[in-house]
């Protein structure tokens, strides 16, 4: 039982008050570079948990989440924090040196020291320090997936963003694709970005992929959409007026030698791209008559760059034929194949980032899954980068490039470019190659993608699972990590009794362990023959028996187990044959290893009670038939209560007011535990459960609008603007050993919060002599929280005395250099014992129903979260003994929030 120390407690007496208070307490180089990429395939996985039984999204379905989260929070202000999530409670745990996906920056010509660049997932960062560090401009717009940041050349405190990332190219193959990472329209500021506010012509607009602003008119825009092609505004955004529709735009931009004219891409069907062109500064459109004026296939998207030196060149890079460079001379009209042979960039819809030099139109640089440069207009092309994660080349999967203001071909050729890993600068770009002449600009922008995160009270580490930036590891304070394994990384799992070992995934259930605490992790996939594209998710369950840290399950099309999770080999085995779905969702009975449940893709779920038996018997829990009692959705998640074996929680995908479900007999019965209005949770995916292990009613919520808590079992439940925001919140967990919370996000990197619950344990016994003696506790509705007061309540004290006193001391072994209990018979009191040290007395009248109260006061101090004190009550009873004191049994109060 933790204590506060005495030297670090000030206590103090006065009026009948007592105040406590107490002061404050490298890449790895052997992690294995994967050979491909799979943007669509992590796309796919994430629509699949958003979608229905039927695979269908609700109209606003993301905006309506976010209205049902306001009105939780302004519900939550009035009541105390829920689950003991405090205000403050949260701390960023970083990665300070991983950042995740971005695709836009811009550079504010004043000053170029000072940038704004957009995290697809994390919301919009500032520097003042061309990239040194970074701050989070706003934690609570409307939607924090910013792929477009646009400056008005001609008054740069104005400017725009775009919400909603659609660089994707899986639109055919999911119906309702267009409302994936929905966006909120465009948010404008006129100061610089201190301020924001949503443009309300755009509120419906679901991926805004560009804006491109007049440099002859600050009041005309054109910006490009997914879905609904390009819209004009000539208010400055206040309305706008659609001038070219289709299914998808990813670029528009206005001539800089000639704003009357203007250059766009536009899909008019998923599987057709071409290239459009304007010359009445955007108000009509033509299609290309030549080279690109339809180009077939789905990776074909087309990226777009003026060549500022020679009026009307424009160049276009295209994923069809494995990456290709286009060149038009009349303004986009005309195209002629550049590239050929052997110079594919590898360009797609995914990763396609064009530049042209402005005083050089020989000079191209392409990005894709690496960067390429042309000094000979495009026709041939070398590769000059080869990043990885925490490389100072650029992450592999380049999105775009920026000059900086003051490039001019000569004394400065500063490039950014935009990666999966965040941002790199080239400050010679004509100079820069591979291994040579980059920077790497991620620190402090803590913007990583995470599916998910454990963590381990020794050395207090977390692990986690990133998009694209493998798994990554943070130990103590420092918020710098280290690379553990490469690839995209998934879910993780930590030894409870030997945190040497830890277990991680990359995409498709390719398992790795690390048995030097993660430092470096090795496969040991070898044998589990899911671990395929087919045979799993793209992101798959993997759990390690909490009662036998050497079993290990993972889930595909089939269920996996391990017996030697430390040994080699490891040695897997089926234990759950192909039901016709893939397993989403692994949950193991804390203190019952042959209770397992598993739940699958389309619903259903299963239960086994001899899991450690070679070929366990399956029961189907919900069958989606007959027996179906919960959703047919993909159950994301499968916790049981560690406090109760047969209390299992089960969460849904889907945009839904049903996706948190409760059985009270180990599976055979459900109850939907979701809240009531306005204390509900949103209808939105919840990823996560987690339950407080000295408390089965507290409960933690993660979800795509944030995390939410519950002190009712999910009768009730509450949430603040407090912490990592409203970012998709992918895991929570406890960190073994620990009252501390691990919160995944997809977006803001990992948080974890101290959430102690208050907590009153008697201890010790009263005057054994006494048939009565007093007895001491802690008010129900005022127990010891961090910042309030606790109330001490005592009764079976003798009525008509005129006061208690309450003994309250920080150590229930010593007192003064003399051992406790100390027996009282010395005093006159034989039968009673000192429980406590006696460090203050706080006396309090005895009421003529023989009760007493003290009121405790906690300071607003987060170091006391988790400490004790200790009290006794020392009460008058003439004639039982000769002293006539007594004392009740002793009471440790824990403080939490």
């Amino acid at each position: 039982m933790p204590r506060l120390s005495p030297s670090r407690v000030l206590v103090a007496l006065a009026a009948g008050l007592l105040i406590l208070g107490c002061t404050k307490g490298t890449p790895d180089a052997s992690a294995t570079k994967p050979p491909v990429d799979y943007p669509n395939d992590a796309a796919a996985w994430r629509v699949r948990r958003y979608a229905d039984e039927n695979g269908a999204i609700p109209e606003r379905a993301w905006q309506t989440a976010l209205e049902e989260r306001a009105r939780v929070v302004a519900a939550s202000e009035l009541l105390p924090a829920a689950g003991g999530i405090a205000r403050g409670a949260w701390v960023s745990r970083g990665p300070s040196n991983v950042a995740g996906r971005s695709r836009a920056i811009v550079i504010d010509p004043r000053n170029p020291q000072r940038l704004l660049m957009g995290s697809v997932s994390g919301g919009l960062w500032r520097s003042t320090d061309a990239g040194a560090t970074w701050a989070i401009v706003d934690d609570w717009w409307a939607n924090l997936s910013v792929p477009c940041v646009t400056m008005d050349p001609a008054n740069p405190d104005v400017l725009y963003v775009g919400t909603g990332e659609g660089f994707y190219s899986l639109a055919h193959l999911v119906r309702s694709f267009s409302h994936f990472v929905r966006g909120a329209g465009v948010l404008k500021s006129t100061d610089g970005g201190q301020t924001w506010t949503q443009l309300p012509g755009t509120a419906t607009w679901q991926h805004t992929t560009r804006i491109a602003v007049s440099p002859a008119n600050s009041n005309l825009l054109l910006a490009s959409r997914r879905p609904g092609g390009i819209a004009r505004s000539t208010d400055g955004g206040q309305t706008w007026t659609d001038v070219a529709t289709g299914d998808s735009s990813f670029q528009v931009l206005f001539d800089p030698n000639d704003p009357t004219k203007a250059v766009a891409h536009l899909a008019p069907t998923p599987l057709v791209h071409g290239v459009i062109t304007s010359v009445d500064s955007g108000a009509t459109w033509q299609p290309a008559v030549t080279g690109l004026a339809t180009v077939n296939g789905e990776n074909s998207r087309i990226e777009l760059c003026y060549a500022r030196s020679v009026p009307g060149m424009v160049y276009a890079s295209t994923g069809l034929n494995g990456g290709r460079v286009w060149r038009s001379t009349d303004g986009g009209r005309n195209w002629v194949l550049r590239s050929g042979g052997t110079s594919a960039t590898s360009a797609g819809y995914y990763y396609n980032g064009l530049w042209v030099d402005p005083t050089n139109e020989n000079v191209v640089v392409v990005g894709a899954l690496n960067v390429w440069r042309s000094t000979d207009g495009g026709t041939t092309l070398t590769s000059i980068s080869n990043g990885y994660i925490m490389t100072t080349d650029p992450h592999s999967d380049v999105h775009s490039f920026t000059a900086d203001p003051g490039y001019n071909g000569t004394t400065n050729r500063r490039v950014y470019a935009t990666t999966d890993g965040g941002l790199h600068v080239a400050d010679d770009i004509l100079a820069a190659g591979r291994g040579t002449g980059w920077r790497d600009l991620d620190t402090t922008q803590r913007s990583s993608q995470f599916y998910g995160a454990a963590g381990h009270g020794t050395n207090d580490v977390v692990v986690g699972g990133t998009q694209d930036n493998g798994t990554l590891r943070m130990v103590g304070a420092s918020t710098t990590a280290n690379l553990v394994y490469g690839g995209d990384g998934g879910q993780v799992q930590i030894d409870p009794t030997n945190p040497s070992y830890t277990y991680g995934e990359t995409q498709y259930l390719g398992v790795h362990r690390s048995s030097n605490g993660g430092q470096s992790a090795t496969s040991i996939t070898s044998g589990l023959s899911d671990a395929s594209s087919t045979g799993s998710n793209f992101i798959s369950p993997l759990r390690l028996d909490p009662n036998d840290p050497l079993r290990l399950y993972a889930g595909g099309a089939r269920l996996w187990r391990t017996t030697n999770a430390r040994g080699s080999p490891v040695g897997w085995t089926i234990v759950k044959a192909d039901a016709g779905s893939l397993i989403a969702s692994i949950a193991i009975t804390p203190g019952a290893s042959d209770r397992v449940y598993v739940g699958h893709n389309d619903g259903r779920l299963y239960r086994t009670t001899n899991a450690t038996a070679a070929s366990p018997t399956w029961i189907t829990i919900d069958d989606n038939g007959a027996a179906n009692p919960l959703p047919n959705r993909v159950p994301t998640r499968l916790v049981v209560d560690p406090t109760n074996p047969n209390v299992v929680y089960v969460t849904f995908g889907g945009f839904a007011a049903d996706n948190l479900w409760r059985s009270g007999d180990a599976g055979v019965s459900w109850q939907r535990v979701t809240g009531a209005a306005p204390l509900a949770l949103p209808s939105a995916p919840v990823y996560g459960i987690a339950v407080h292990p000295d408390d089965g009613n507290v409960l933690y919520a993660a979800t795509e609008v944030g995390v939410f808590a519950s002190d009712d079992a999910g009768a009730h439940w509450t949430t603040s603007n407090d912490g990592p925001a409203n970012v998709v919140a992918e895991e929570i967990t406890f960190m073994h050993g620990t009252r501390r919370l691990v919160l995944a996000t997809l977006g803001r990197g990992i948080w974890t919060a101290d959430v102690a619950r208050p907590r009153a344990a008697a201890f010790g016994t009263a005057c054994t002599a006494q048939a009565q003696p007093p007895r001491l506790g802690v008010d129900p509705l005022a127990p010891a929280r961090v910042g309030r007061s606790t109330n001490l309540l005592g009764s079976d004290l003798r009525a008509g005395q005129p006061a208690a006193t309450l003994l309250l001391g920080l150590s229930d072994q010593t007192w003064g250099g003399v051992g406790l209990p100390l027996a009282l018979d010395f005093a006159g009191m034989p039968t009673c014992r000192l429980l406590v040290s006696v460090d203050v007395l706080v006396p309090a009248p005895i009421s003529a129903g023989g009760t007493a109260s003290w009121t405790v006061p906690i300071p607003e101090d987060r170091n006391l979260l988790g400490r004790t004190f200790f009290t006794q009550i020392l009460s008058p009873d003439p004639g039982v003994n000769a002293a006539g004191l007594v004392v009740s049994a002793g009471l440790a109060v824990t403080i939490g929030w």
